[in-house]
């Protein structure tokens, strides 16, 4: 009885020594996909500004086309 009770618990802590593998593969995959994640976050916010400010760029080069100084350009942009 006693070696059936010691044989079930050397199982029991085999058992869990591989839950806490696994829990632990699971926390570092884990790790990584947010840290992924920030760092994309990152070139996705830069892509934006570069692509707002292009935008902006483009917008004052019509207006100036248009007869619009470029002064009054850039500042009409910056009011909408």
């Amino acid at each position: 009885m006693i070696e059936r009770d010691i044989g079930r618990l050397a199982d029991e802590s085999l058992r869990l020594c591989f839950r806490q593998a696994e829990l632990a593969a699971l926390m570092a995959t884990a790790v990584q996909y947010a840290c992924l994640d920030l760092y994309l976050e990152g070139y996705r916010t830069l892509a934006t500004t570069l692509s707002v400010a292009s935008d902006q760029r483009a917008r004052t080069r019509r207006l100036i086309r248009r007869g619009v100084p470029p002064a009054e350009a850039a500042r009409a942009l910056h009011l909408v």
